[in-house]
């Protein structure tokens, strides 16, 4: 009996439904197309002859079918995201007809349609990027993954959340690791052929691991299987950043936002790799851009409020620092940052307020030593700075990603132990 389903890349079709779906979401496609994906489907790797698609779709009848099929191979091509010339999914055979040449995975049954509720719902509170947000998501995906706990897509999902909690530095990163890669390592056993999976793997290398190397074939593997995923772009501009290929970054998540224009976390990656770029008018024009689509996202307002500090507008800085911290309560980094900008701004009992503020925070949960290292530059306290990081290297604190490029950082580029502690990273580009 044939499937009922077939994966492939970020796809799946579930002939019982008649749906084609794209990451859980269903994507609209006509008939005709449709029923050249199944017939190719039917038969992966096989020469399906143009006669054998005109006798399917247009049985009887006595038309000119050649401009329809090509009509109909165009839309389900453009659907898909393939191109004649360089083909991932469908080959032309010459005036023979077309072959399916991807890799394909079978289902016996059909998978629950959770993911155009509990799944996508996750991904939307995920993509807040507040820790309430984080934690609402990681409910979401349970739910999903109670209904069905062979889900792939799912695992990614909680994968994605551990990952985001451990770059806001609000738990520690031994209590995340094991979860993450956990998620992301089923994902890849259920799911091979899966971008997603390849993606959590590589954020999981990336920030758990610090291997760099095998993140980025994560993520070059991902986009083998569909060039149009824009978190494998992301990924790899955020890594680029890091170590300081800062064109390359660019052109990275440029190439993300022109795959998912309107993506909040997208937008406001594109706005902090300008910054750490040296691009702080650039950077301060794209978080409006962001904020202009949701005028309460609290990473943009954080980037805004950077930016205006490295311009030297500390009054606007000071406000949208403030802001951030108000959309995003209790969030240790947007805290640090607003404490960074009052040392900086000359403002040192406000910035002394907020320190003492996260001791006492520390002392009922995890606060990234990350976010004491910044005030702590601020104030001109090197050693005490450097002896913070050190903390967080100890910890394996995935914040300590960006060390190498963030400006708050930059006196503290002269110091021995600081050059040290980059070099035992491995973020610098030597």
């Amino acid at each position: 009996m044939p499937a009922k389903v077939i994966h492939f890349a970020s796809f799946e079709v579930d002939f019982e439904q008649r749906e084609l779906r794209r990451s859980g979401a269903r994507v609209p496609l006509q008939h005709k197309p449709f029923r050249i994906l199944e017939l190719l489907l039917r038969q992966p790797g096989a020469l399906v002859t143009r006669q054998e698609l005109a006798k399917e779709l247009w049985p009887g009848l006595h038309v000119d079918f050649e401009h329809s099929l090509n009509s109909a191979v165009n839309t389900l091509r453009q659907t898909l995201g393939d191109s004649p010339r360089h083909c991932r999914f469908i080959e032309t055979r010459s005036g023979l007809g077309y072959r399916f040449i991807a890799p394909v995975e079978e289902a016996a049954s059909p998978r629950k349609n959770i993911t155009n509720s509990d799944y996508l719902q996750g991904r939307f509170f995920l993509n807040k990027m507040t820790n309430e947000g984080v934690q609402r998501a990681i409910g979401c995906f349970q739910s999903a993954l109670v209904e069905d706990p062979s889900c792939a897509l799912v695992k990614t999902g909680l994968a994605d959340a551990y990952c985001q909690l451990a770059l806001s530095g609000t738990a520690c990163t031994s209590d995340l690791s094991h979860p993450a890669r956990e998620f992301a390592s089923d994902a890849l056993r259920t799911q091979p052929s899966l971008p997603e999976a390849h993606i959590s793997m590589g954020q999981v290398r990336m920030l758990f691991d610090w291997d760099w190397s095998r993140a980025t074939d994560d993520w070059n593997h991902a986009t083998h299987l569909d060039p149009a995923q824009p978190a494998a772009h992301r990924a790899r501009a955020r890594l680029l950043a890091a170590r300081g290929c800062h064109p390359e970054a660019l052109t990275e998540i440029r190439q993300a936002q022109d795959l998912d224009p309107l993506s909040l976390p997208i937008g406001f990656e594109h706005a902090w790799l300008l910054y750490l770029a040296g691009n702080f008018q650039e950077a301060a024009a794209q978080s409006w851009k962001v904020l202009s689509l949701e005028p309460a996202f609290a990473p943009a307002q954080t980037i805004l409020g950077l930016s205006y500090q490295q311009l030297g507008s500390f009054d606007e800085a000071i406000t949208e620092l403030a802001n951030a911290c108000t959309c995003s309560p209790r969030e240790p980094s947007a805290l640090a940052a607003l404490g960074q900008a009052y040392a900086v701004a000359g403002l040192p009992d406000k910035a002394h307020g907020i320190l003492d503020d996260l001791t006492e925070e520390a002392k009922h949960r995890h606060v990234s030593a990350y976010c004491f290292a910044l005030i702590h530059a601020a104030f001109g306290q090197r050693h005490l700075a450097v002896d913070a990081l050190q903390t967080a290297c100890a910890q394996r604190d995935p914040q300590l990603l960006w060390v190498n490029v963030d400006p708050r950082f930059d006196a503290l580029h002269s110091q021995a132990d600081f050059l040290a502690l980059t070099r035992h990273l491995k973020v610098t580009t030597d």
